[in-house]
């Protein structure tokens, strides 16, 4: 059984807790480890790391603010509002990637061995870990309901998970081979491929976002199932004449203008619409179904 609307934003609420714990201690942990490092990638790790926990911070406080009771102001309440912060997320990353872009290059210019990059490789190797585990959690709470900032978020620990384990890879191999002059040059190349991660994730959360501010149509999947219920109710209403259908952060409108019966009392039809929009209610989770009785098809 699905978890109803108010449960699943609470369960929402609590993993975006967790993962801002663990970018907390990830931060701080970091921290120490670069500031007794000379490399690159764990001082390019630190700074992505800030700004994962002001994408994570950023999250949590817009899905507090996305639970509030809609006001007379904001009558189908703030929801999108989470895609507003989405794009914000998308863009604090592509800053990043180009900081730890402009440092790379700078160490391709002026090669180092790095130093003190052992607890890095071991931080490394553990968020790995954490970060897929989160990235499961994430994307399982954003399956059993559709969000944008729940989205977002599991592009964002996919994305930190696959960057920590290159970044560990990377200097596990310059760490055994040190002595090699060639390897001075993996922890800089090393830095680069992380940005390209972190360019996909930004791009991956713009898009995600730009097409429900501008209420395009919602995905085919979703259609499918509205339309399997109203044929499971074809008995109960002569025509269909139009869906439409938008998001609103964790929310889905839709509106359905059926044709009955002219020959039907009111009271029947209204019967009907609520058994419809009841049903419909069911079993798409997070969805507000309008249904309005129409004879001609609306533009």
């Amino acid at each position: 059984m699905l978890p109803t609307s108010s449960s699943s934003a609470g369960t929402r609420e609590r993993s975006l807790q967790f993962a801002l714990l663990f970018c907390l201690v990830d931060l701080c942990l970091m921290g120490s480890v670069a500031f007794n490092s000379t490399s690159i990638t764990i001082l390019g790790d630190l700074l992505k790391e800030f700004a994962d926990t002001l994408c994570v911070l950023a999250a949590f406080l817009t899905l507090r603010a996305v639970r509030r009771s809609p006001d007379h102001r904001f009558a189908y309440g703030i929801g999108k509002l989470e895609n507003l912060v989405s794009l914000f997320l998308g863009f604090v990353m592509i800053g990043s990637a180009f900081f730890i872009t402009f440092q790379a290059a700078h160490h391709l210019h002026h090669p180092r061995m790095a130093e003190g990059t052992l607890p890095g490789i071991f931080l490394f190797a553990l968020y790995t870990i954490f970060g897929y585990a989160i990235w499961f959690r994430t994307r399982l709470f954003h399956r059993q309901q559709p969000s944008a900032i729940m989205n977002s978020q599991s592009r964002l620990w996919f994305s930190k998970a696959s960057f920590d384990a290159l970044m560990g890879s990377a200097l596990l191999v310059a760490y055994l081979f040190r002595s090699e002059t060639w390897s001075w040059y993996l922890d800089p190349l090393a830095s680069l491929l992380g940005v390209l991660f972190m360019i996909h994730a930004a791009w991956s959360m713009a898009s995600s976002s730009v097409g429900d501010l501008l209420d395009a149509t919602v995905e085919e999947t979703t259609q499918l199932r509205i339309l399997r219920q109203l044929v499971l109710r074809l008995d109960d209403y002569e025509r269909l004449h139009k869906i439409r259908a938008r998001r609103s952060g964790p929310r889905l409108y839709v509106e359905i203008f059926l044709e009955f019966d002219p020959l039907l009392l009111m009271g029947e039809v209204q019967k009907r619409i609520n058994a419809i929009r009841q049903d419909l209610e069911s079993k798409i989770p997070g969805s507000d179904v309008s249904i309005r009785p129409s004879t001609t098809s609306p533009e």
